[in-house]
């Protein structure tokens, strides 16, 4: 449980990155708009917790997990703080290479079918994101 709840910081930390950059924003419209509503932040959180169950993960591997998502999570996090008024388009390319980044390193750790349950899922975070970040 406790890895569990560990893994849901990187989603959690992706989601204050991009909700920062909403807030931050350059020119665009809805500035200082939450990216995420808290009932929708709620159900993410919930939803990737199963995700994280589903993957069946051995406790090792699950630790190195938690390491690596922990470790992007606190880089992406840092995007906006380290480099105050970014644009969304600067910050968004420096999120992508991260996520490229990270994608090589969990691949390294999980089962084919591990990783691509993962990978899938981080697509449909990243599109979600995206579409989010389109509306404001």
């Amino acid at each position: 449980m406790r890895i569990l709840m560990k893994s849901l910081y990187f989603l959690v930390g992706v989601l204050m990155t991009f909700g920062a950059m909403a807030q931050t924003g350059d020119a665009n419209k809805g500035e200082g708009t939450p990216l995420f509503t808290e009932a929708e932040s709620d159900y993410i959180d919930k939803w990737f917790a199963a995700f994280v169950q589903e993957m069946e993960l051995s406790k090792e591997v699950a630790m190195r997990y938690q390491e690596i998502t922990s470790k992007y999570s606190a880089k992406m996090d840092s995007i906006d703080k380290d480099h105050p008024g970014i644009s969304k388009a600067e910050a968004m390319e420096q999120f992508n290479t991260l996520m490229q980044e990270q994608h090589l390193e969990i691949k390294t750790i999980l089962t084919t079918g591990q990783y691509e349950m993962y990978y899938d899922t981080m697509k449909k975070v990243v599109w979600s994101i995206n579409q989010r970040l389109k509306q404001l």
